[in-house]
């Protein structure tokens, strides 16, 4: 199959900062949440005039926002959508991102024009219901994670019109797509309204494991005649409530995942025709939306000059933080390859961001704001969209009383670094890198 398409890369946007950056190292469009009204309550920095300013910053630069109005809204709250959706309408973002019928009716019936994704959390697995989806008029599918890369293709021949999103890089809760209860019911918080407090990573103790016949316990009709039980502890914040739990033949399902990466597959997905590839993320830093951007904006401009992926695309995603990565259900796998069960704390990565540049002087000196404790022998680089570039510390300077230090110890210090030349400090990260 030939490329016959260059696909959207598709960036997330937790804030205007994080807009900017993405936009800047390469994606193609971000997607922002609208307060209240998308599934990241907790982390989502965006305003009304902050959607202004960066719908003005992408067009631009021939670039696209869409906003993301997908919660699954009780009785009570829908009313209260017409009056967003109105001011948002206002604003002309290219799309907006939709999971709920009753929603995506009310913005047919008031502004037809303005395209609607349909969101990863309607849970379309098959071609019949992205047919439906678009006989009603929205343009673009954004496939549930479930699908596996030949599920995806057969999809897509059968709507060779219909607009194809599929999740590339970012991490995989346990629920079908995004739709899960864990957090509700161990925290009170919905994930379905926004809220979720991510209760699936978290450490769980067991005890009292007993191994019984079915002649004990008939629970379950495992071929062996046998099942496993135990009591289970969520250790954070339910520490000594314990509830029962019971494994057959087919086994426990622990519930943290590995994070979704697709550069091995890449290719596959391009070859396929999907549209647009969505890098999830908008609890995580601008830095985050930046990197991974980077990282697979290089990966499909090579694809599609027939290069291979170059290897700092792997260095980058390799580098920051991570639960370690799968493709998932895009292919097949044994379930040790992913879910990480031994621990719930992230791969920390080699790059660390270690501060934030706040200002440079006339003679290129750097003021920095210590995020991470680095040292004067500290290997430091500046990640930036045109590459990463060194950053010797030939000194390392309290800006308070101009005093040598030997380490900036931590957030609280600001310091000077000198450096040669200037720098375009909306997109320059600072990093230490750990090796």
């Amino acid at each position: 199959m030939s490329i016959n398409k260059v696909p959207e890369l598709l960036a997330p946007a937790g804030s205007l900062k994080h807009l900017k950056m993405a936009l800047s190292y390469g994606a193609d469009a971000v997607y922002a949440g609208v307060p209240k009204w998308s599934l990241r309550v907790r982390g989502n920095g965006f305003i009304r005039e902050d959607f202004i300013e960066g719908i003005e910053f992408a067009r631009q630069r021939g670039k696209k926002v869409y906003a993301v109005l997908n919660i699954i809204p009780h009785v009570r709250r829908v009313k209260a959508f017409e009056k967003v959706v109105d001011e948002m309408a206002q604003l002309k973002p290219d799309a907006f991102i939709m999971a709920d019928p009753g929603l995506i009716d009310i913005v047919r019936n008031r502004y037809p024009e303005i395209a609607i994704h349909l969101s990863v959390q309607a849970n379309t697995v098959n071609a019949g219901s992205v047919k439906f989806w678009q006989k009603i008029g929205l343009t673009r599918c954004i496939l549930a994670r479930e699908l596996s890369l030949t599920e995806i293709a057969l999809i897509k021949d059968e709507c060779p019109d219909m607009e194809i999103e599929v999740f590339a890089h970012g991490a995989l809760c346990i629920a079908v797509s995004g739709r899960c209860l864990i957090s509700g019911l161990l925290s009170h918080r919905d994930a379905n309204i926004g809220a979720c407090n991510n209760s699936c990573r978290y450490g769980f103790n067991i005890r009292n494991v007993h191994s019984a016949t079915l002649d004990d316990i008939t629970t379950f009709e495992a071929d062996d005649g046998t099942i496993v039980s135990c009591e289970l502890e969520e250790s954070m914040h339910h520490k000594g409530e314990w509830m029962r739990m019971e494994e057959d033949l087919n086994g426990s399902y622990l519930m943290n995942s590995k994070d979704l990466c697709t550069l091995s597959v890449l290719k596959k997905l391009i070859d396929i025709g999907v549209d647009s590839l969505k890098i999830e993320g908008r609890s995580r830093s601008p830095f985050y939306s930046a990197a991974i951007s980077l990282a697979y904006r290089q990966a499909i401009d090579a694809i599609i000059r027939g290069d291979d992926i170059p290897d700092f695309s792997y260095e980058i995603v390799n580098s920051i933080p991570s639960r370690g990565y799968t493709t998932a259900l895009l292919e097949p796998h044994r379930p040790n390859e992913t879910q990480e069960y031994d621990t719930n704390s992230p791969n920390p990565g080699k790059w660390q961001i270690c501060g934030e540049i706040i200002s440079q002087d006339e003679n290129f000196c750097l003021t920095i704001e210590v995020k991470n404790r680095f040292f004067k022998n500290s290997k430091l680089m500046l990640f930036t969209p045109e590459g990463m570039l060194p950053l010797e510390i030939t000194a390392l300077i309290n800006a308070k009383n101009n005093e040598s230090m030997e380490v900036a110890p931590g957030t609280g210090y600001i310091v000077k670094i000198p450096y040669t030349h200037k720098l375009d400090l909306s997109t320059t990260v600072l990093l230490r890198v750990d090796d």
